[in-house]
């Protein structure tokens, strides 16, 4: 059984390497001119604020706000966790962990795995590596059950509003299509809508077997599932 300290060590080094794997150099061409960010992925949020003040109360400068600048964050809160297990602080150990979990759940994994699938199905040069770190953050949300599906969610959510945020918002198709809150990312020029539908439909099926697969965050695939669904529903009736 490892010790606290060894499995938190061990942690960083799985944010280490999915850090090193998007970089510009590591992935020449795979973007125009900077690294996608939640707020290129989402488009009607921007959460700088929150990473920012994340970032500071950890006397961190956080150097940007793609995939590889979180992952190196990630690994630092790691770090300070081992460290602190070392140093028998389990005070700093425990928050350490908790901030780490509260990043990978409020800042990364809802737009980052649907990122990374979205690169591994386009780009088959880069599916092996984006493939793996896909799994490799729903097997870290699964072991932090950062967001488990829960029955009876009417209470929790706001009316109107799922894991995501406002279900509809009062946007032109083409800009709701080009976030993810329509259910799903497309990469590169968005194809005609015939094949759009399809993309939606095989979306849907594809966030629901992702809930199945990893219960500890199977709230965020169902909501995408569903709104898929509903973007489905909207590309029908523009055809009709």
């Amino acid at each position: 059984m490892p010790t606290a300290t060894e499995r938190a060590a061990a942690e960083k080094t799985r944010w280490v390497l999915l850090s090193e794997h998007w970089t510009r150099s590591a992935v020449p061409g795979l973007w125009d001119d900077r690294p996608p960010t939640e707020k290129d992925v989402i488009r009607f949020h921007d959460p700088q604020q929150d990473l920012t003040k994340r970032a500071r109360d950890w006397g961190y400068d956080l150097p940007g706000s793609d995939l590889s600048a979180l992952a190196t964050f990630a690994a630092g809160l790691a770090s300070a966790e081992a460290d602190a297990w070392d140093l028998e602080k389990p005070d700093i150990a425990t928050r350490a962990y908790e901030a780490r979990r509260f990043l990978l759940g409020d800042r990364i994994i809802h737009w980052a795995v649907p990122w990374l699938d979205a690169v591994g199905r386009r780009y088959p040069d880069h599916q092996e590596t984006a493939d793996s770190d896909r799994d490799m953050l729903l097997d870290l949300a699964d072991e932090a059950r950062i967001a488990p599906a829960l029955p009876g969610r009417e209470g929790i959510r706001v009316a109107g509003e799922d894991s995501y945020g406002p279900i509809r918002l009062e946007q032109p198709l083409e800009s709701w299509i080009g976030s993810l809150w329509s259910g799903t990312v497309l990469l590169g020029d968005q194809p005609e809508s015939a094949n759009l539908t399809v993309l939606y439909e095989t979306g849907s099926e594809r966030w629901t077997a992702m809930a199945t697969d990893h219960p500890g965050s199977a709230e965020m695939w169902e909501d995408l599932s569903l709104r898929a669904t509903a973007t489905v529903g909207v590309l029908r009736s523009r055809r009709s």
